[in-house]
Parts: structure tokens; C-alpha cells; sequence
């Protein structure tokens, strides 16, 4: 008896012992961009990783009189159907982190209530901000604290325009919150403003280490608005008991990821066998990399690089190119007229047509937010002097190859900017699924291009929420395990010469060879 006793007492131990071993931590994220949002379960079994979309729901801008705002309440009842979702699963999620795009924001009044939705920053009141911030402080000066990139959408801009236009708003508001800090102020209660996000605002000084309120004053934005800024990797609350008992589901931590979605993507960029640059690529393609501080200086400044904080205390050294955006919104407008496609079957029709066509400068200023992307391209080829492109798959080659010549300048600003000349091109999220384009930018770049994972924004918040809770030691051991998770698919350049002999085409039509000699 004592014998059995012991081989009983033996075998349960043995059986705990492989269960620890192979059971798997689960997080939730959700991630929204500008067209849809989700919320997906990622599972670690102490080897890999497993992705699986529990709810995916629709994203869009709403036109308000002359104002474009988001629907963050339909944003929330999405992330809410995710909790509800995950809770019938018998998920078991130890977490969960939220991330959505930047720079758009709202207000809280002194009673925690929201003044009014948030705005996008594609919304015309941003129209000429960027000449009017600086008739009052020196554009260098400006970047000088920050350095950002000097574009419109950003808060800064965003924010002046209310204080020059409807500076009473002020009056009732109490605290400022991103959009996923909103988000996370709905779910938990909690104030708080998420470190890259707040970087990326302008409004965050890298030699003071937080807000810059002398800058806040001089624009008429009050610094009494804005909250502590916290890192990614801060646990901060739990979903409130209200919001547990109206879904029916128990309390979760919430973990602060990079709130930046394209910090959370590079955050998953697969562990590089060298340095690397990264094109995080989706409506906006983000091209970069990463540094250990910020690049702030003359040429940094002239070529208007952004120094984006990152996960892991990295910068992101990185510069936004108008990317799938314009696609998107052309096939919005073809399917309008009847002409039905997948993405894929764009890029089918794109690839059967003749190559090295016309170009376009994918940031000029008519592709922002045109009424017809289509009519937009080929009016941008008619005032540059070249061939309209007439059938669907020639305008579509069109946008994509001028993709990849977009690409290639601002890489080669890029390096100038580190001193080394990076020997392959990581492109993560969606964007790196349309094959056409990953092989045309290897062309293009006359280097290596590894695609994937398309998921790498909710990888990478999954993978903040395990380090944070000590499943994963830190940023490097996590991009490894992507990389033995979810392995890339590999370009090789091929015919490069042609591709050299276009670009210099594509820098004349755009004007922008006239750039790249100064």
C-alpha cells in the first residue's frame, strides 16, 4: 500500500510537472486602424506563437457638417464584443493591450465625460497650420526639441488649430487622452497618456523627458490637460467592475503596449541577422529603423525624419510615405463604378500590365483625401506630361511601382542619416502580403526584402503584454520567437539595372531629383 501510495503520489507530481510545461499563456489585443478593428488571442506554449482574430469590426471616419471624426463609441462596442467574445471561448487571457493609429485624440470635462469625438487628423482644420506654427517659433527650433516630422495631421497641429480657431473648448476641458488611452479610460477608469504616442505628438521634449510646456504656451494649448506619460509595458488597472458585470465576464489587467500601432509593429519586426530596415506597411507605409538615441539634426531636419519612440526603449528613426491608402481609395472608387476587386485581383491586374509607366510622387499633397483617387492619379500624370494611364491594372501599376521608387529615396536618405547601408528590408503588416510590391521593392532597392508577419502590430502588442508579465525576458528574444513562429517570405533583387535606369525617371517627373541634390 505504502508502495502504491508513493507511485500515486509519483505520477501526480510527474503529471503537474508536463501540464506547467506545456500549458499556454494567453493575451488579448486589440488593434485598430483607419478601416477596421479587431481584437485577436495570441497564445504562447513557451515555443511559439498562435494567432486567432476573435472579432473584427468596421472603422471608418464620419463626415459631421464640415468635421471628419471617428466613431470611437463604435470602437469600443467592438472591443467589447471582442471581451465577450474571448470570455465564451474560455479564453483564459492573463491581459490585455490596446493599440490604434496616432496623433487623433479628445477631451475629457472635469466629471470624466468626453466633450466630443475625436477628430482625424485628415479633418481640414489642419489646412496651413504647418505655415502658421511657424510664423511663431523657427521650423529648425521646432524640431529641434522633438524631432518629428513636420506634417499636418500631427496633435501639435491639431491642437493649434483649436486654440487660433475654437479656443474655448479649453475652457470646459480637463484632461487630454489619446485615442487608445481614451479607449483605455472607458475599459479601466484609468488617466494616463502611453510614451510613444506622446512622442510622436510634438508635443514631448527627448532633452526634457517629458511634455514641452513652454512650447504648449507658446502655441495657447493648455499644459494643465495632459496626464503622466507612461512606458510600454506599465500594467495600469483592470477593467472596471461595471464593464465585467454588463458583459458578463471576469476582470483582466490591462497591460500599456506601444499605443502607436506602428510601434507595436515594429516591436514584432523578426530578430534581424543585421541591422535592418524596416516598411511597415499599410495605409501609410512607415519606412526606418531603429536607434539607440534620437537623430536630431540639420539633415534629419531637411529630409523631415520623424524620431518616434519605440518599444524597448529604442528610437524610430522613420519617415511616413503615403502607402496602400492610395489603393484602398481607388478601389473604393472603382467599386463605386461597378468594377468589383480584391486586393489581390488589383495586383493581378497590375502585374499583367505593361511595366514602367507613368509615376506619381505618392505624398504629393492632390493624394491626401481627393474625392476620386482615380481621376487623382491620372490627373497627377497629365500635369507632370505623361501617358494617362487608361485601363484599371496600368493605374494600379502605376501607384505600385511609384511605391517602391518612393521607398528606395527615402532609404537613400536614410542612410546618410546612419552612415551604413542596411543589406535588407524587413516590410511587415498587410502591405506585405501583396507579393507585387514586395518584389518590386526588392528591385527597386537592389536588396533582400524579407515579408512579414502581416499581423505585426497585434504580434507586437501580444509580445509587450509577455514581457510585461515575465513569460519573455525582453525585445530581442521576442522578435526571435516571430521569427521562429511565423517565418518570412524571402525577395531576392533581381534585374536591378532596369529598375536604376527608371528611378532617375521617377525623380525628374516628381521633382524631386531637384530635392535630392540639395
Amino acid at each position: 500500500k505504502n508502495r502504491m501510495r508513493c507511485e500515486m503520489q509519483y505520477f501526480r507530481e510527474a503529471y503537474i510537472e508536463v501540464a506547467a510545461l506545456n500549458s499556454s499563456v494567453n493575451v488579448l489585443a486589440c488593434d485598430v486602424g483607419g478601416g477596421s478593428g479587431r481584437v485577436l488571442l495570441t497564445g504562447f506554449d513557451g515555443d511559439r506563437l498562435e494567432l486567432e482574430q476573435l472579432v473584427r469590426f468596421p472603422n471608418e471616419a464620419v463626415r459631421i457638417g464640415d468635421s471628419l471624426c471617428w466613431d470611437i463609441l463604435g470602437i469600443f462596442k467592438g472591443l467589447k464584443d471582442g471581451l465577450v467574445k474571448a470570455s465564451s471561448l474560455g479564453a483564459g487571457a492573463a491581459a490585455i493591450g490596446i493599440d490604434t493609429w496616432g496623433n487623433d485624440f479628445a477631451f475629457l470635462d472635469k466629471k470624466g465625460y468626453m466633450t466630443e469625438a475625436p477628430h482625424s487628423y485628415r479633418d481640414s482644420r489642419t489646412e496651413g497650420m504647418v505655415g502658421y506654427v511657424d510664423g511663431i517659433i523657427p521650423a529648425f527650433e521646432l524640431y529641434s526639441r522633438n524631432g518629428i516630422q513636420q506634417v499636418r495631421m500631427n496633435t501639435m497641429y491639431q491642437l493649434a488649430s483649436l486654440a487660433k480657431e475654437r479656443p474655448y473648448v479649453f475652457d470646459i476641458a480637463d484632461k487630454f487622452l489619446f485615442v487608445p488611452d481614451l479607449l483605455a479610460y472607458f475599459l479601466t477608469g484609468e488617466i494616463h497618456s502611453e510614451y510613444t504616442l506622446s512622442t510622436i505628438s510634438q508635443l514631448y521634449h527627448y532633452g526634457k523627458v517629458g511634455w514641452d510646456y513652454e512650447l504648449m504656451e507658446l502655441l495657447g494649448i493648455p499644459g494643465r490637460l495632459f496626464p503622466s506619460v507612461i512606458q510600454p509595458g506599465t500594467k495600469c488597472g483592470a477593467i472596471l467592475p461595471s464593464v465585467c458585470s454588463e458583459l458578463g465576464i471576469g476582470s483582466l489587467p490591462l497591460i500599456s503596449v506601444g499605443a502607436h500601432d506602428t510601434a507595436s509593429a515594429v516591436a514584432a519586426v523578426p530578430e534581424p541577422q543585421e541591422q535592418t530596415v524596416y516598411i511597415s506597411s499599410g495605409t501609410w507605409s512607415i519606412v526606418g529603423t531603429e536607434t539607440d538615441a534620437p537623430v536630431i539634426n540639420e539633415a534629419a531636419f531637411r529630409f523631415n525624419f520623424a524620431n518616434e519612440g519605440g518599444v524597448g526603449g529604442k528610437i524610430r528613426l522613420v519617415k511616413n510615405v503615403m502607402g496602400l491608402w492610395i489603393l484602398q481609395e481607388m478601389r473604393r472608387r472603382l467599386d463605386m463604378e461597378g468594377r468589383r476587386y480584391s486586393f489581390g485581383e488589383m495586383a493581378s491586374l497590375a502585374e499583367a500590365a505593361e511595366p514602367f509607366g507613368p509615376v506619381i510622387d505618392p505624398d504629393d499633397a492632390c493624394f491626401y483625401e481627393p474625392a476620386d483617387m482615380l481621376k487623382a492619379v491620372r490627373n497627377y500624370c497629365a500635369r507632370t506630361g505623361q501617358k494617362i494611364p487608361e485601363t484599371d491594372g496600368e493605374a494600379v501599376r502605376t501607384v505600385l511601382e511609384s511605391l517602391a521608387f518612393k521607398y528606395r529615396y527615402v532609404i537613400t536618405q536614410l542612410e546618410q542619416l546612419i552612415g551604413y547601408s542596411p543589406r535588407c528590408i524587413n516590410i511587415i503588416g498587410g502591405g506585405s502580403q501583396n507579393r507585387l510590391l514586395c518584389r518590386m521593392t526588392a528591385d527597386c532597392c537592389g536588396r533582400m526584402v524579407y515579408a512579414g508577419p502581416a499581423e505585426a502590430t497585434a504580434l507586437g502588442n501580444a509580445l509587450t503584454q509577455l514581457i510585461a508579465l515575465g513569460e519573455l525576458a525582453d525585445l530581442r528574444e521576442a522578435r526571435s520567437l516571430v521569427r521562429g513562429s511565423f517565418g518570412p517570405e524571402c525577395f531576392e533583387p533581381r534585374d536591378s539595372g532596369r529598375w536604376d535606369e527608371r528611378y532617375f525617371n521617377f525623380l525628374e517627373f516628381t521633382g524631386l531629383s531637384r530635392e535630392a541634390r540639395e
